[in-house]
């Protein structure tokens, strides 16, 4: 059985997203300077891969723009997690971009359930060749920092 499609097009622009992150730390360049052309020629790989015709384009922009412009509340939340002698700059750049997008999610997103923004961003990470259980461990940390009360309860 297939989630529905407005989920599988929302997982779809996470991991567009992730790349659109992942490219600007590689550049050094800021995301808007290329998410057209990540758009004309990569778009529908990532919207095949989830078996769907199109992205959530609003999610995906909500989530490469909020990555900008909260950059370090985003990366000082990200550290806090890690555990002592760790740093950001232990982490390789396809992590920081997977952390970066699913802390972007928990903190500012608050109408996505946390317990669903961890599981797809370590189902993410699986995908991108990530420590999945390092990314699970960070972002469901951080989770029951951010969303206390939504994270107490038992499901």
């Amino acid at each position: 059985m297939l989630k529905a499609v407005p989920v599988r097009r929302r997982s779809a622009s996470r991991l567009a997203a992730v790349q659109i992150i992942y490219q600007s730390l590689i550049t050094g360049q800021s995301a808007l300077n290329f998410v057209h052309q990540f758009l004309a020629n990569y778009a529908h790989d990532a919207a095949k891969s989830f078996r769907v015709k199109n992205l959530d384009e609003l999610h995906l922009s909500a989530l490469y723009v909020g990555v900008e412009n909260n950059l370090e509340a985003i990366d000082s939340a990200v550290a806090a997690q890690l555990a002592d002698g760790w740093s950001l700059d232990r982490l390789t750049l396809i992590e920081l971009s997977v952390l970066r997008c699913g802390t972007f999610e928990i903190q500012s997103m608050p109408d996505i359930p946390a317990r669903a923004v961890v599981s797809e961003y370590a189902a993410l990470s699986d995908a991108c060749g990530c420590d999945v259980a390092f990314v699970n461990a960070v972002l469901d940390q951080l989770a029951r920092a951010v969303r206390v009360v939504e994270m107490d309860k038992q499901c």
